[in-house]
């Protein structure tokens, strides 16, 4: 009888043993970890955080610290924010995510990655990725689309590196391919592209990333990088309010002519020329006077093949003067914002020199002739234009903006186009509707419709001649020669890129 308690006395302490040291509470395992620093957040200044669009910010909900949530696709870079990402001030009961979670993370090191390969827009196909992830200086996967009736036509120039030589067309094929760069210098975030595609509008958007390294920071170097990046945004924020610079309005419009929600600074050049001035339009075809090799160093693009094909062969001459080149198409205005767009333009012969330079108009409502309903809507709105040409019949303060359909001026190189009627040969089409329509009624609605009507008949066989002309009868408003003040500004990378 002993032996069998003693047997079983035996058998509990053992069990006992076991269990107490397989995680009982009361043998509590030594935190070998080091206590957690937060980051010291307790002045009064706020740090701005930029997110994607798919991030999602916890607010604080006590006095306590509470973390700002960020999902894998954030950037804990807080730079000034793009069109799509959303910038949420950081208080100082709010802390950012640990070095630990941040690195736990890491950006894509390959150029691009995509979420799928192919899919189905109303009559259209397409093949690869509509949303992909590249890297500064990486490629985007090609998209190609099938069924295309006609050569599509492009909204925005948020990805401006993107040119439209990388874009390919083929007519017999009926697909159009999207290809092209990342430019180092496009700003990292969510950034789309739009083109109008049969009448449908499809969107590429790109998760712009630096790449590069992917190693962990510690909580003390994360701190350090946010304060230096709050300081940054602050500098730049009193950087717009300078006389040294310019920020343009935000638009909300949805139009699909537009890029909503974008937001650009336009630099000032100091001692860059001012005054002002009216603007003319024009297209005349011709060879530009800044691709000759004799005029300047800093060649504009000159193209053949009906101004679809560019060429190099600065020497060639114009097709205004029996030569084989002309203005590219791919040179229309560029629409940034219901308030902002970009265009080339021609400066007075005097000058010459002004090849690349560029100049901020802003409009004041008023027209040099008259004043309409047309240039009241367009006050207010900024109109960037480079100087690829220039005009001997082009006064001081005057830009002449290159518009498909504006008028041919004093030469016609656009025999060849195939396009239809060209309208007066200094006005154009808009000047055939103001006399057209009259001068009075609703002068807004009216020539806008005429024009519009206009420019899908005079260029029916040219998308892109047709997108360059609408441009006057939607963003400028079909206002005729309206007045401005200029000033010279530093060149957007989207004219550049164009250039």
């Amino acid at each position: 009888m002993k032996n069998k308690l003693f047997t079983t006395l035996i058998v509990f302490g053992l069990s006992f043993i076991t269990w107490n040291c397989s995680g009982d509470p009361a043998s509590p395992i030594p935190n070998t970890n080091p206590a957690y620093n937060p980051p010291d957040l307790s002045s009064s200044e706020t740090i701005p955080v930029i997110i994607s669009s798919s991030s999602v910010v916890a607010a604080p909900m006590s006095s306590e610290a509470a973390p700002v949530i960020v999902s894998s696709s954030s950037v804990t870079a807080p730079v000034i924010a793009s069109s799509s990402s959303v910038a949420a001030p950081v208080s100082s009961a709010t802390t950012v995510a640990s070095s630990s979670q941040a690195a736990s993370q890491p950006q894509p090191a390959s150029s691009s990655s995509k979420a799928a390969d192919s899919g189905k827009i109303g009559s259209i196909t397409y093949k690869g990725s509509l949303s992909q992830t590249v890297a500064k200086g990486g490629s985007i996967s090609p998209v190609t689309f099938s069924g295309l009736k006609s050569h599509p036509s492009r909204q925005s120039w948020n990805l401006w590196s993107i040119n439209d030589s990388d874009c390919k067309y083929d007519e017999s094929a009926k697909t159009f391919t999207i290809s092209g760069t990342i430019s180092k210098d496009i700003s990292a975030g969510e950034v789309s592209e739009t083109w109008i595609m049969d009448g449908t509008a499809v969107t590429l958007t790109v998760e712009v990333t630096d790449g590069g390294s992917t190693n962990k920071k510690s909580s003390s170097s994360q701190k350090q990088e946010n304060k230096s990046s709050s300081s940054q945004a602050k500098s730049s924020s009193s950087k717009a309010q300078s006389s040294s610079s310019v920020a343009t309005a935000t638009s909300s419009s949805s139009n699909a002519n537009t890029n909503p929600g974008t937001s650009v600074e336009l630099k000032y050049v100091q001692g860059g020329r001012s005054g002002k001035g009216w603007a003319t339009r024009y297209w005349d075809c011709c060879k530009p006077h800044c691709s000759g090799q004799t005029n300047t160093s800093y060649h504009s693009k000159q193209c053949t093949n009906k101004g679809t094909k560019e060429s190099t062969d600065w020497g060639a001459g114009s097709v205004c003067s029996g030569g084989p080149m002309m203005a590219c198409t791919s040179q229309i205005p560029i629409i940034v914002n219901d308030s902002l767009a970009y265009a080339f333009a021609a400066v007075p012969a005097a000058d010459g020199g002004s090849c690349g330079k560029c100049f901020a108009l802003t409009f004041d409502g008023r027209g040099k002739y008259e004043r309409k309903t047309n240039h009241i809507k367009l006050e207010g709105k900024v109109l960037v234009v480079m100087a690829t040409n220039i005009g001997g019949d082009v006064q001081q303060g005057q830009f002449d903006v290159m518009i498909p359909g504006g008028g041919v001026g004093l030469f016609n190189g656009c025999s060849s186009m195939g396009w239809g009627k060209q309208g007066e040969q200094y006005g154009g089409l808009l000047s055939d509707c103001e006399k057209e329509v009259g001068t009075a009624g609703n002068l807004l609605n009216k020539r806008k419709d005429c024009l519009a009507q206009k420019c899908e008949s005079a260029f029916a066989n040219d998308a892109k001649a047709k997108e360059g002309c609408m441009f006057l009868a939607t963003w400028m408003e079909a206002a005729g020669n309206p007045t401005h003040n200029y000033r010279e500004v530093e060149c957007p990378a989207a004219l550049k890129a164009q250039y």
